[in-house]
This record gives C-alpha cells, structure tokens and sequence, in this order.
C-alpha cells in the first residue's frame, strides 16, 4: 500500500485490488468491466496494466484454473472465503500463464492471505500451489478429457456451440480464448482512412486495413488509445469490424431521424453521426453510468445528440410519439461472440439466461418497431452467437408483424459487400475470427408504407 504523492490516494498493489475485483465477479456482484471501472483507481496508473492482465488472465482461463484447483482442494472453500478461492486462482494463473517466478507467485498467494487476516488459509494455499507447480503436466493430464480443460470453456457452452455450429466449433472456440485484437474505426467525417494509415505509420504503428468495414484499420499491436494520432481530436476510435458494420448497413442521411435504442457505450452511435454529422440521433441507454460514457465519447467527437436514459422498451418512459427513419437496435444478449473481450462470461453465463434475454428482446422489439415510421428500416442486432437470439429471434418476430418484411443487408448501402459472415434463415451470422472481427449478428427489417 503507498500514497499518491498527487492527491493523499492510497494506492494498493494490483493483486490486492484483483483479487477483490474477481472476488465479486465470482460472487455475481457485478461484470468484470464494471468492477474494473469501480476499482481500478485504487491502483498506481503504472501498475493499471498489470491490474487487468491479472484480472481479465484468471477469467479468460476460470474454466481450466477453476478445474485444476477444485481437484486440488479437499473441499471448495465457503462462500465467505470467495477472497481466499480468487487468491488460489491468482496463484495458479500466474504459475501457469504469467512470468512470475514460480517462488514470488507463491509468496505473493501466501502474504496476501495474511493481508486478509486469514492466516489459517496460508498452509492451504501454499500447498496447493506448491503441488500444483510439482504435478502441473500430471495434473492437466488427468482433467484433460473434461471440456473445461480442453476447450477452457464451460462445458454447456461447447455444447451448444457444437449443437448451433458443428463445422466451426473448433475455430469459435480458438478466436474466444485470445487476446482479441485492437481494431479501430477511422472518422470519415474528418479523414480518409488512407490518410490515417499514414499518420499511424509516421508514428511507427503498424496497421493493416479491415476486409469488411471501410472505416476499420487493425493495429499489429495494441496502443495505449492517447498514443493515436488525433485520437482526442475525435479521428478515430476503438471499435471491432463488425460492430462497424451496423453504420454502413444502416447508411444514414442528412437530417433523418435515427433512433440508437440500447446505445452504450456509443460507439455505433458515433459511427452513426460520424456518417450523417447532420441527423437527427436519438440514443437511449437503461444505466445512468453507461449513458455517461457515451457522453464522454461524444464529446470527444465532437457531434450533438439526444441523450436518454430509459428502458427502450417502455415507450411511455422516453417516446414523444414522433416517428424515426431508422433504427438501430442493438439488443441486451448473451454476448457470446465477445468473450474474448469479456471473458467473466465463462464464469457467470447460465444456460437459463438465454432464455431470459430471449424474453427481454421480445418486449424491446416488438415496443421498439412502434417507433418506426412506415417504409423506415430497423436494423436488429446481437453480439451472440446463439441462433434463439437471432435468426429465430427475427422469425418470431416476422411471423408476428405483418408490417415487417426482411431486406438485404445492403439495401441502404448499394456499394456494401456482403462477403462476411455467412447467410441464416434470416440476416447473416459472422464467427469471431482470430485476427480479425468478433462475433456478431444482423438483420434489416423494413416496415411497410
């Protein structure tokens, strides 16, 4: 623990603040992302970095560490110990993944134990990680036919990926395991992708341009974003390939009045602005604290919008009866082609909450196409990987509004090239991929006049 010589800040150090964070992932109190955002300033600016490594390594790998460790531990430990439980997963995550010296990791599990007044724990854990660095090949071995091991994923979740995609399990499963690439989504509003492509190789940052989005450039290695040429000045942002997509599918126009239902944390609703500075966007976000963020990211930008924080499908609380041109509705869901990107789903995803979210987006489409005038588009969007979610979502959906009819995908935008992802029943599906895009899902839906 130290002072910030800054502001009196007591600072702790990167493992005390991780193990906290998991400790509540692993108890449900919250996303890995928000327990991030709550916690992180607790640690010195330097050892930020270190912080997420430790927090997003031990959930990107819960499934084969928590297998490994339950097979080493008499009994799991009580509810009231979770802390103690995330100290042992530290542990094995930096033994196995991390180059920590093996002595220092184990060290480190012990004292934290003390740290947290329970020195009874410390035999116990440094036993275990003791053993676990002698047997470690033996150990994986003998848990290596368990699905949690083999593919580092919940078992109910390979199986449905095998159930959903037989011929590109393997490939899913690959691309969610890794560290996903930076990609990031040039302003065209401002400069040409090729122009930017320049500026970052003046800077020494190697690029190379998406296959799919015209705005997306992928970074060879990650960058801190402050180190991207304008980036402050609104020129690019972070944003995935096919998250990109949704702006070119929709292709917006001078003084359309676009809804951006489900909007945080902005970035479609930049790219949206980003490609008509002069329509009229409405974005609507549930959560106050996310909606802040798309503030945030707007004003970096640099481009007006109508911020509201409501449920989109409770009309009564936000709508004023006038209608949009388009919408882009990017639905709660399982976020199962993104968990490279938030791997706490590994931990806390249940089979049930398909079924729950299934509901969820029932109620906000079927609200949510109130909103759109007659010949408007709406486009539904997931970031799942789960065809309950998607295609069947929209056939539901189809089958119960005879205003709504299926479009191509290009239907707005005659120079966009549907050479990604693959077709469905209805809309198009993309895999994450390991270099490249994630997860994703589409459909355009048209209403008729």
């Amino acid at each position: 623990m130290m002072n910030s010589p800054d502001n009196n800040v007591v600072h702790h150090s990167a493992r005390q603040v991780a193990i906290k964070i998991i400790s509540n992932v692993l108890s449900q109190q919250g996303s890995l992302s928000t327990q991030l955002a709550r916690f992180q300033q607790e640690v010195a600016p330097e050892h930020q970095a270190l912080l997420k490594e430790l927090c997003f390594g031990v959930c990107r790998h819960y499934p084969t560490l928590n297998s490994v460790a339950l097979s080493l531990l008499n009994q799991p430990f009580e509810e009231k110990d979770i802390d103690l439980y995330a100290i042992l997963l530290l542990g094995l995550y930096q033994l196995t993944h991390m180059n920590t010296p093996d002595h220092a990791a184990v060290n480190e599990s012990v004292e934290a134990c003390r740290l947290l007044k329970k020195d009874w724990a410390t035999k116990l854990v440094n036993a275990v990680l003791r053993r676990y660095q002698r047997e470690c090949d033996e150990i994986i071995d003998n848990l290596s036919a368990m699905p949690s091991v083999e593919y580092n994923m919940p078992k109910w979740l390979v199986k449905r990926f095998n159930k959903h995609w037989p011929d590109h399990l393997e490939s899913i499963i690959e691309a969610s395991n890794i560290h996903p690439p930076m990609c990031i989504r040039v302003n065209e509003d401002q400069v040409s992708r090729e122009t930017y492509l320049e500026s970052l190789s003046d800077k020494g940052i190697k690029a190379d341009i998406g296959e799919y989005s015209t705005s997306a450039i992928y970074l060879r290695n990650a960058q801190n974003v402050m180190h991207l040429p304008g980036f402050m000045d609104g020129l690019c942002s972070v944003q995935d390939e096919a998250a990109q997509l949704s702006a070119h599918i929709l292709n917006p126009e001078a003084d359309e009045k676009i809804l951006d239902a489900c909007a945080a944390p902005g970035g479609k609703t930049g790219h949206l602005l980003e490609k008509a500075p002069s329509s009229q966007l409405t974005a609507v976000e549930l959560e106050p604290w996310r909606l802040e963020k798309i503030e945030s990211n707007l004003e970096r930008l640099g481009y007006p919008v109508s911020l509201i924080c409501a449920d989109a499908g409770d009309l009564d609380a936000w709508w004023d009866g006038n209608t949009f041109d388009k919408v882009l509705l990017d639905v709660p869901c399982s976020a199962t082609g993104v968990i490279r990107r938030n791997p706490d789903i590994k931990i806390n995803r249940k089979p049930a909450d398909i079924n729950e979210l299934v509901e969820i987006q029932k109620q906000i489409v079927d609200q949510v196409w109130k909103t759109l005038k007659a010949g408007g588009y709406m486009l539904y969007a997931t970031c799942s990987l789960m065809p309950e979610e998607n295609e069947q979502q929209v056939a539901r959906f189809l089958g119960e509004h005879e205003d709504a009819m299926e479009v191509p995908l290009n239907t707005l935008n005659s120079s966009l090239e549907l050479n990604w992802g693959e077709a469905v029943s209805h809309g198009r599906q993309l895999m994450p991929t390991i270099n490249g895009h994630d997860g994703f899902y589409y459909c355009l839906i048209r209403k008729a006049d």
